[in-house]
């Protein structure tokens, strides 16, 4: 376990000995819409050490920050967009944006030595790693990427794109340099039309392709090994609960429980080379 997640688990365990503020409208989650997965990363948000946070919509007509608000959980991107009074601690949630001041992100992707081995456990072959990605997660994680892949034997190919229109030639590119993909969960890349050419040539070629999310795997990718929305909430109610008790967070804070999924359904047609 390294140091900024020891520093989270223990300020989290202190929380059982030390109360929340009690000023009415100090603590608040702000949501970009009152719906989806928005609702399901709130209740478990709400299910945590924050039960008594206010519930905002930012969607709402006229909605504006209450003045009083000093520690937030925004989830969404117009959430995390907001401005917010000056001074308040922010962590943000289902927003594949750049940190803030006084911010931190609760990633959407997982912590890159956690990930490594889970699809290297999936895929024992697994030598070389194309990431796929445009603006999100940013370099800083391709460069743990890279670190964690020393360790556990896996070359990471960063395949940075302009835009979803060149990864047909990408793809093509790669081909026989690379064991499997990974697509980072960053909108710019996510379009009905890049799912599909990612998912064709994967199966096509026998290439694993490892989604975002499980929704995106079980929709031609081979697996995913990524935070749900309900974990992106949880994590969010207990980073905040540090920042409420006085605490310090790194800038960037990984969710703690995260699965492998497998998407059982293609695992015969298009004979990815897994450990099954």
């Amino acid at each position: 376990m390294n140091r900024s997640k020891l520093i989270l688990c223990g300020m989290t365990a202190l929380l059982c000995c030390r109360a929340l503020p009690s000023a009415a409208g100090e603590v608040a989650a702000v949501l970009s819409s009152d719906s989806g997965h928005y609702a399901d990363a709130y209740a478990a948000f709400k299910a945590g050490p924050n039960s008594g946070a206010e519930r905002l919509d930012a969607s709402a007509p006229g909605f504006t920050i209450p003045p009083d608000v000093k520690y937030v959980a925004a989830f969404g991107v117009k959430a995390a967009a907001l401005r917010y009074p000056p001074g308040t601690r922010l962590v943000y949630a289902l927003a594949p944006v750049e940190g803030r001041a006084r911010s931190h992100e609760i990633s959407m992707v997982p912590r890159p030595s956690e990930a490594l081995a889970a699809y290297k456990k999936l895929q024992p072959g697994l030598k070389r790693l194309a990431v796929f990605w445009t603006a999100y997660p940013g370099e800083d994680y391709i460069e743990e990427l890279r670190a964690a892949g020393i360790g556990a034997g896996v070359e990471i190919i960063s395949a940075r794109l302009s835009s979803p229109d060149s990864l047909p030639e990408r793809l093509r590119r790669l081909m026989g340099k690379m064991d499997a993909f990974w697509l980072m969960p960053d909108p710019a890349l996510i379009t009905q039309s890049s799912v599909m050419v990612l998912s064709a040539f994967a199966c096509a070629n026998s290439v694993p392709y490892y989604a975002p999310t499980y929704a995106l795997a079980l929709a031609g990718g081979t697996a995913a090994f990524a935070p749900d929305f309900a974990e992106a909430g949880a994590a969010a109610g207990r980073a905040l609960a540090v920042l409420v008790s006085g605490g310090n967070l790194p800038r960037v804070v990984y969710p703690e429980h995260v699965e492998l999924r497998v998407n059982e359904a293609l695992l015969g047609k298009c004979k990815w080379p897994l450990s099954r």
